[in-house]
């Protein structure tokens, strides 16, 4: 199965690092990455192909970057997977979701297992880490400009203490979760 790996915002956060949460001094493009580069890992480790890309270009927007669904569409990836942290003007909004263009499909499929293993995965780390669930977003570059099936992950709130604290001492366990998820949905798909 080839699998394609979008860490959410620019490399470096240049010129978007996406969420941030100054207290901390966290940024949405670094753990984004971090979680996204382990889950790659842990994905050729079950024997998946994997491209990993953190682009600040989605879908033609920033020329002087890759274009990551054109990339993605390229490749002839299975699954598309970005990676993302939350952010809420709450400041008290928590837990995880991921998004696909239609529950129906594959992508809907996908995320449903990516879900279901990040609950099993991190929430036991805290009973808090509440489970937003699958959810439809067609508005979304990555889920509506891929060929394949795709899944945008929110991994929590980066602008939560409590989301933070997870994401910052359980990335691994993210990351784990994330590629289970992606390698139960090939099992089931195949």
């Amino acid at each position: 199965m080839k699998v394609f790996v979008n860490p959410g915002h620019a490399p470096g956060g240049e010129p978007d690092p996406g969420a941030v949460n100054g207290e901390l001094g966290l940024r949405e493009c670094d753990l984004a990455r971090a979680i996204g580069e382990r889950a790659a890992e842990f994905l050729e480790m079950a024997g998946c192909e994997v491209r990993l890309l953190q682009s600040h270009n989605l879908a033609g927007e920033s020329p002087g970057y890759q274009n990551v669904t054109e990339c993605a569409n390229s490749w002839g990836a299975d699954l598309f997977v970005s990676i993302h942290c939350n952010a809420s003007r709450l400041h008290n909004a928590r837990g995880f979701e991921t998004f696909c263009y239609d529950a129906d499909g594959e992508g809907g499929k996908a995320a449903f297992f990516i879900q279901q293993e990040i609950f099993k995965g991190v929430r036991p780390f805290d009973p808090g880490f509440w489970d937003r669930g699958v959810k439809v977003n067609r508005s979304f570059a990555v889920l509506r400009c891929t060929v394949m099936p795709a899944v945008l992950v929110e991994t929590g709130f980066i602008d939560n203490p409590q989301d933070a604290r997870l994401l910052v001492e359980h990335r691994e366990e993210f990351a784990a979760a994330i590629a289970r998820g992606v390698t139960d949905w090939g099992q089931v798909k195949a």
